[in-house]
């Protein structure tokens, strides 16, 4: 199966061209999105419209657009190892080995207990099933993640409602004040290094640099 190309196809012929293609396909998209929202209650109006059996569709066609950008991978055993062949062709013409064909309903195919399993059975095989399936997990996360933007923008502007921005913080308190200041978030970087065992996050000598730096910066 041959990769399909998720690039823009067609060819532009300058910049006020691109611009209609751009506005085309965002046309396009909030069309989309907008039909989405009456399959499914509540989209643009609540967090948690998306429930996990409208995620289960969601996945499926997910599933058959990363098949299309991703297509199956073909493998035979080798002294010890899954070796990845070009093509099925040539992976069919090592006729003694064993074989091994992976794509993203492989990847899911196993119950947990048997994904689980394979970890401690076949390690080399559970490697390369895990990398797919956490690559197409975070795939559907991204999707449902712009769904529920694009949704929630449409029906924010359906519904006259506008967002108030938070106000900017001052540079001191960015500097200074609360748990996500610029310096408790060095601090805390420095507790995690610590507790990695970085030997250079030295939480004591921090703290001291800390002081000496707010001391400085009150004055």
């Amino acid at each position: 199966m041959e990769k399909t190309s998720i690039a823009f196809t067609g060819t532009i012929k300058g910049v006020r061209d691109g611009g209609y293609e751009q506005a085309r396909l965002h046309g396009v998209t909030r069309s989309l999105v907008s039909q989405l929202m009456a399959f499914i209650p509540g989209l643009g109006s609540s967090d948690d419209a998306i429930t996990d059996e409208f995620k289960v569709e969601l996945k499926q066609g997910y599933a058959l657009r990363w098949n299309e950008e991703n297509p199956s991978r073909y493998f035979v055993a080798a002294d010890g190892n899954w070796v990845e062949c070009k093509s099925e062709e040539e992976m069919k013409s090592h006729k003694k080995a064993d074989k091994f064909i992976l794509d993203v309903h492989v990847a899911f195919g196993y119950t947990q207990q048997a994904f689980g399993a394979l970890k401690t059975e076949e390690p080399l095989k559970h490697s390369l099933i895990k990398e797919v399936r956490d690559k197409f997990n975070k795939y559907c996360s991204n999707r449902i993640n712009d769904l529920k933007a694009q949704a929630k923008k449409i029906y924010n502007e359906q519904n006259g409602i506008v967002r108030d921005r938070a106000p900017v913080a001052l540079f001191n308190d960015w500097v200074l004040t609360g748990d996500k200041s610029a310096l408790a978030t060095i601090r805390q970087r420095c507790i995690n290094a610590k507790a990695k065992g970085d030997e250079t996050a030295d939480l004591a000598k921090l703290d001291k640099a800390l002081a000496a730096f707010k001391t400085a910066w009150t004055k």
